[in-house]
């Protein structure tokens, strides 16, 4: 049975991503479905985004403590508030009761992030905002947006009328509507197969299942309390010195508990970086998971032996009215991630993780403008060249990482953002030398270079780890910064000016933008990496031979008769004795 509701919060995923409008839904999968039970506690979650669906109980029963007693067959609802259990404005989760018999079985949840949610400037991460009233986005916190079926038509007018590309919004909207009504059809298929008291019971007993999973996973570890910090990067004018996220993570063996706290970060911020109540569980949850990495049933009895503390108000706590948490899924939450993942460093020789890549370099920047091609505006993220993944005791860094997407995020095909938008990517590749050294690589950074073809267009990011790049762990090299820059085309290179790290522009064509996201940090010393994995890297030019000398230690030559590279072992351990 739970194969069976596993395939269909699959199904529902799959036909988001099919029927989906955007390119940051179709293309960039960033969407998220769920299954939780009768009483709002997650079933199941088909590679979600974990910044979406760690917390997804959360956000379920926000929708019930504002209408339990009120749903209906029918009913639809709604919410982008992070004030009312959902991660930030941009993510719009519809919810859908599931009733079979007139007894309420089910909840079908779906998170989408939008092209555009109204804000006062044309980006979904209003970095700038002071508050929810300079943000801008319309806030809908749980509220009816289908009754018997049917849309509630004054909800679609207000998001309608204050969303710029809202054909966009709408198509998206209907096929997050179309993908729940799927999943609430075959989850009323399941029911007549079996029944509802098997179904009842088997929900109880799949919880009970899960957290006794978990309980035998966190039994495995020592008990104790781990502290540590990362800072994102000062923002002049906003936060100059920076943002500490301080996290405490006590483990209970006997209990077969965590404890991740957060409670001495720092107050609220004047801009949108605060996070919420859901996307500080998520990333305290996500950084543990991280850690774990095991095959274990993502259900609330698993979850919820992961528990999280964060302060009724703070930059990494509860979002508070009026702040801001526009940005709440990403920057922040980054580094609320790393920082427990990064804590739980040597507590056993079986594990361990440097820090990956940080959000938003300026080549997934939100794009706005006219195209006189068609005829018409466009809003939308770029979500291209998120790499940096952190190296991994055992493993090199995956290299398509995106840390509060868990590596799960799509990149959108460049041909096809060329077609749909008056842009034109010059370049994009992985950087060779830019993965931090380490036993085990952190993975290189991207670097792309774009222009507009018609008109000019305005370029919004925020991106993070210029001045606080990735560390390395267990002396492990930490990743490259982050960068941008902008040059004029027919005057070369050579007008290349470097650009604050957030920032909006309007670039026009003959400008091209050039941005680098920071690398992923290297775990263990660089000079215990195997020779020949060394060598493999040099073959296939993600390190250059000179770097397998300085910093792995280790000498390549060249076989003059079999023209083949070659690891000089009795040159590499003398050098390697230095």
């Amino acid at each position: 049975m739970s194969s069976r509701i596993a395939g269909i919060a699959k199904h529902m995923t799959y036909v988001l991503q099919s029927s989906a409008r955007s390119s940051i839904m179709s293309g960039s999968r960033d969407f998220s479905t769920a299954v939780c039970d009768g009483i709002g506690d997650v079933i199941s979650l088909p590679d979600g985004l974990p910044v979406h669906v760690t917390n997804m109980s959360v956000t379920t029963k926000s929708f019930i403590q504002y209408h339990g007693e009120n749903f209906k067959e029918g009913d639809a609802y709604l919410n982008n508030s992070p004030y009312h259990g959902n991660t930030h404005t941009a993510d719009y989760t519809i919810c859908i009761p599931v009733f079979y018999e007139e007894e309420l079985m089910f909840y079908c949840t779906i998170r989408g992030h939008q092209a555009d949610v109204g804000n006062s400037i044309p980006t979904t991460y209003n970095y700038k905002a002071r508050d929810i009233y300079e943000e801008g986005a319309p806030v809908f916190p749980c509220v009816k947006i289908q009754e018997d079926y049917k849309d509630i038509e004054d909800i679609i007018r207000m998001a309608k009328t204050r969303i710029r590309v809202s054909d966009v919004w709408y198509g998206d909207y209907l096929a997050m509507i179309g993908a729940a009504r799927i999943g609430e059809r075959e989850l009323k298929k399941v029911i007549e197969k079996y029944g509802k008291e098997t179904v009842k019971e088997f929900c109880g007993q799949w919880q009970e299942y899960g957290k006794k999973r978990m309980i035998e996973e966190i039994r495995k570890l020592p008990s104790g309390t781990w502290s540590n910090e990362s800072v994102h990067d000062p923002i002049p004018d906003m936060v100059p010195e920076g943002i500490p996220v301080k996290v405490k993570v006590t483990i209970d063996s006997e209990e077969g508990q965590v404890i991740v706290d957060y409670t001495e970060s720092g107050d609220p911020v004047p801009c949108g970086l605060n996070l919420c109540e859901a996307t500080v569980i998520a990333s305290g949850r996500s950084g543990f998971l991280n850690f774990l990495g095991m095959d274990l049933p993502l259900c609330e009895g698993a979850l919820s032996q992961i528990k999280v503390k964060m302060r009724e108000k703070g930059v990494v706590g509860k979002a508070t009215l009026p702040y801001s948490s526009s940005v709440a899924t990403t920057n922040v939450a980054d580094r609320a991630v790393l920082a427990v993942q990064s804590a739980l460093n040597g507590i056993t020789e079986d594990k361990g993780m440097a820090e990956g890549a940080l959000s938003h370099p300026a080549h997934t920047a939100v794009i706005s403008g006219h195209d006189a091609r068609y005829g018409r505006d466009f809003v939308t993220q770029l979500t291209n060249g998120h790499t940096g993944g952190m190296g991994v005791k055992g493993h090199d860094g995956y290299v398509k990482y995106h840390c509060s997407s868990g590596g799960m995020s799509g990149w959108s095909s460049i041909e096809q953002l060329e077609q749909k938008y008056p842009i034109l990517y010059l370049e994009q590749e992985l950087i060779s030398d830019t993965g931090g050294a380490g036993e085990w690589d952190g993975a290189p950074a991207t670097k792309a270079v774009i222009t507009p073809t018609e008109d000019e267009i305005t370029f919004i990011y925020l991106s993070d780890g210029k001045f606080n790049p990735p560390k390395g762990a267990e002396g492990g090299y930490n990743g490259t910064p982050s960068y941008a820059a902008i040059y004029n085309l027919d005057e070369g290179e050579s007008s290349l000016q470097e650009l604050p790290m957030f920032h909006q522009l309007k670039l026009k064509p003959k400008e091209a933008l050039v941005s680098k996201i920071s690398s992923g940090g290297g775990y263990g010393d660089p000079l215990k990496r195997d020779p020949e994995k060394v060598k493999e890297k040099v073959i296939e030019k993600w390190i250059s031979n000179k770097k397998a000398r300085d910093i792995y230690g280790v000498v390549l030559e060249m076989d003059p008769i079999e023209k083949q590279i070659y690891v000089n072992y009795d040159k590499t351990k003398e050098l390697r004795k230095i």
